[in-house]
């Protein structure tokens, strides 16, 4: 009997098969090991977003969405409805009666969005919603009240700002309603405010109408105050809970028109006063020129609607001369010019019928000398009256280059006036203390520069700081009006989120424009929790209530991580020997 050695026995004799079977061998087993190694998955964290309980004819309905960490909605996704007391659940899909079933589970659509009803006799107390997860995505569950609540309303302008001509004695306004109580129908109640230099005024509103979910509604120019940058407040009135609000930036506009034009004769021009006036009153700013053809003959700013201008003589024909009104803001727009006809310089010249008067004596006394002559008594010689001794000559300043520099600080965002930021014109210098001027804006965010020494050389800056706004630095313009709008540092902590995303690329941006909660998901599914602690402080920086200075600002930015290309800050840079 023969016997075959086991396989403990084989694996100690010694090698009897070439090396390559054992070769063979190993990589069986390596790969084999590669196999069978584990795989790590990450699971997104998803969440219920907008749940909301309306009221309906028969029965209630449940909407919200289920969306992932990233806010990318998850479609055909089982959600599952409980109650607490164990009790079923009927549900029934939305524009549906018939319920689809006593489980209680339904389904998200493309859009992420969960539309169910429930019969009223069996809505009481909370439901609760489950998502059991997959295997990309972790559970999630969320509570919502079962008490009926009337449905929400979204209200808004047709347009994020508009522009208003007070020419027009009434404006036509738009509203657009959405959201759940948008197919209510018929008229909300809504009262309009008018938010100007930061107080609200009551506007009065009339002939509403409504198509489809547009409301329109008409407003007199009257009550729209001075031209000017403004807001428009539209609020639904009646409600208990919290109302729809939209706002709007409103640019109102008045077109400029110059009225009279009064000539008089100086010593070497000829002197005009021109009024300007409008539908909103008189313009606080501009400046008029009078023109012949394209040659400019005069200018004068306007004080109080009336501009001075002295246009020299000329020994021209008579001509038409052009009076223009020209903007120093957008608000105050020209109207049409004044045509003035310039008199001939005959008419200027003084009239000769004054010498014939004189003359008249003269002719008589020859005459009658003529007739008879007669013993001439030796007349005394008149006494001459002194000549007047020469005074001062008024010359007008009308047309005068302008006088250092003044302007208005207004938000970029929403147009307000910024008040107490500090306005520095300085000239370069190798001295600590450079030669400048400076100026506080004031509460309409005016301010005014007297100039400096001319001529002003090359390099000589114009800065503004402000306690909440960015800081603003550009070469020095001409003399002249100059206004300046600023960013605040919240919105700029926000915009320096977006670009670095951007310049980062994926998967810290997407199609749309990332938030600060986005980015610091995606860090700290990463590991990179410093990104993550960053982006949470621009969070709390761009969307508290809390005011954003220069230290926060500068904080923020210190912890702000390393741009695509650059080194990541407060890290060692590798390199390779």
């Amino acid at each position: 009997m023969r016997l075959r050695p086991s396989a403990h026995i084989r694996a100690v004799l010694p090698a009897s098969r070439p090396r390559w079977a054992a070769v063979a061998v190993l990589a069986c087993a390596a790969a084999r090991s590669s196999d069978d190694a584990p795989r790590i998955t990450v699971q997104a964290l998803p969440r219920f977003e907008a749940l909301r309980c309306l009221d309906g004819p028969g029965q209630l309905t449940v909407r919200g969405r289920l969306l992932d960490d990233v806010g990318a909605p998850l479609a055909d996704a089982a959600i599952e409805l409980a109650r607490p007391s164990g009790a079923a659940v009927l549900t029934a899909p939305c524009g549906s009666r018939d319920p689809h079933g006593r489980s209680g589970t339904i389904r998200t659509d493309a859009t992420g969005e969960i539309c169910v009803g429930i019969p009223k006799a069996n809505a009481t107390g909370s439901l609760t919603l489950r998502f059991r997860g997959d295997p990309l995505h972790l559970p999630a569950q969320g509570e919502l009240s079962l008490e009926s609540r009337a449905a929400e309303l979204e209200l808004s302008f047709d347009s994020p700002s508009l522009e208003l001509s007070l020419d027009q004695p009434e404006q036509r306004l738009r509203l657009e309603l959405s959201g759940d109580g948008a197919a209510a129908g018929g008229l909300p109640a809504i009262a309009l405010q008018l938010e100007d230099a930061g107080r609200l005024h009551p506007l009065p509103t009339r002939d509403w109408s409504r198509a489809g979910n547009s409301l329109s509604f008409s407003v007199d120019s009257a009550q729209l105050g001075a031209p000017g940058p403004a807001r428009l407040l539209a609020q639904v009135t009646g409600s208990a809970g919290p109302s729809a609000q939209a706002e709007t930036v409103a640019l109102r506009s008045a077109s400029v028109r110059l009225e009279s034009a009064a000539l008089s004769r100086g010593a070497d021009a000829l002197e005009l006063r021109i009024t300007a006036q409008s539908r909103a009153g008189v313009p606080s700013s501009g400046w008029v020129d009078v023109s012949q053809g394209e040659r400019s003959l005069a200018s004068s700013p306007l004080v109080s609607g009336v501009a001075n201008l002295q246009v020299p003589l000329t020994d021209t024909a008579p001509a038409r001369w052009l009076a223009r009104y020209h903007s120093d803001d957008p608000w105050w727009q020209p109207g049409e010019p004044l045509p003035i006809d310039s008199p001939s310089p005959a008419a200027l010249e003084p009239a000769r019928w004054p010498w014939l008067v004189l003359l008249a004596p003269v002719g008589y006394v020859c005459v009658r000398a003529l007739q008879r002559p007669g013993f001439r008594k030796p007349r005394r010689a008149a006494r001459r009256a002194p000549a007047p001794a020469p005074g001062p000559a008024l010359r007008s300043e009308g047309g005068a280059a302008p006088f250092g520099w003044s302007g208005t600080l207004t938000d970029a965002h929403d147009g307000r006036p910024i008040p107490g930021a500090r306005v520095t014109a300085s000239l370069p210098s190798l001295r600590e203390e450079m030669p400048a001027v400076s100026d506080v804006s004031d509460a309409h965010g005016h301010y005014a520069l007297p100039p400096l020494p001319e001529p002003i050389p090359e390099g000589a800056q114009l800065s503004v700081t402000s306690r909440l706004h960015s800081d603003f630095q550009r070469p020095l313009p001409p003399q002249g009006r100059v206004d300046v709008t600023l960013t605040s540092r919240r919105r700029a902590l926000l915009g320096r989120l977006v670009r670095w995303a951007r310049a980062a690329g994926p998967p810290w941006h997407r199609t749309t424009e990332p938030t600060p909660g986005e980015i610091a998901n995606v860090a700290v599914r990463r590991g990179e929790l410093d990104t993550a602690r960053w982006a949470e402080g621009v969070q709390a920086a761009a969307f508290d209530h809390s005011e954003v200075d220069r230290e926060k600002e500068a904080a923020l930015q210190a912890v702000e991580p390393a741009w695509q290309n650059e080194p990541p800050r407060g890290r060692p840079v590798q390199r390779s020997s």
